[in-house]
Parts: structure tokens; sequence; C-alpha cells
């Protein structure tokens, strides 16, 4: 099984310097995630510290994620400003694995869903076409 994306990585850095070993870690995040869907179309991963973000501890990064699958866009952003009562947010880092943390159980979602792994109640929809009922 071909596991490699058909669109390649992209990695993006906005109002923060680029570090080949922040890149690093999300090259190995999204490796990671390939081994939950067979077949994952692109994926984009913007790392930035928001201009409004000026407070007394420094700026804290904001970590976001755009998945491409067949039938699903999986979305997640996650920073201090999303979870501002985790003290390990202002690790850029930390504030990275919380966010493919997140996108990983998404992704895992949705294949079962895809599979038809999730049993719904009578009249419920079913399968890619219809509502999964989950949160993106």
């Amino acid at each position: 099984m071909d596991t490699s994306m058909d669109i390649p990585l992209e990695l993006s850095f906005h109002n923060i310097e680029p570090s080949d070993a922040l890149k690093e870690a999300a090259r190995g995040h999204v490796a990671r995630l390939e081994q939950y869907h067979d077949h994952i179309i692109g994926c984009r991963v913007v790392i930035e510290l928001p201009h409004k973000s000026q407070k007394a501890s420094g700026n804290q990064p904001d970590v976001h994620i755009v998945i491409r699958v067949p039938g699903k866009e999986i979305v997640v952003s996650r920073g201090l400003n999303h979870n501002g009562h985790k003290k390990a947010d202002n690790d850029a880092y930390a504030v990275l694995d919380e966010a493919f943390t997140t996108a990983q159980q998404q992704l895992k979602d949705w294949r079962r869903v895809a599979h038809g792994d999730v049993k719904y109640k009578s009249g419920e929809p079913r399968g890619a076409a219809g509502d999964s009922g989950l949160e993106s």
C-alpha cells in the first residue's frame, strides 16, 4: 500500500521564525497520521503567532491543520486562545502535539464512519454521504 499523500505537505509559518526542529516535528506528526487513513490527499499545517497575543508570558503560538481525505476535510486549530487553562500552551511543540492528537482522533473517527464501522440509530444517515454526527 502506498501511503504517500497526493499533494506534498504544505507547512507555513506566520509571524514566527521557522526552525528546522519545528519543521521536523510537524513532518513526523504528518507521517504518523498516514497510518490512520489509507488515502490522505493532502495536509496543510500553519504555525503562527497572532498579532494581538501580547501577554505577560510572551507570544502564544496557534497551530492550524487541514487534512484532506476522500469525502472530508478535517480542520483543527489549537492555541492559547482555545485552551488558555493549559500551562504548556506557550510552547509551540506542546500546541503542535495537542493539535495533531486531536487531528489523529478525528481522522480515526472519520475512517470508521467512511468504512461503515459506526452503528447508528434507526433512521439516521449513514456513511460518507450523510452527516457523520462527528464534530470537525
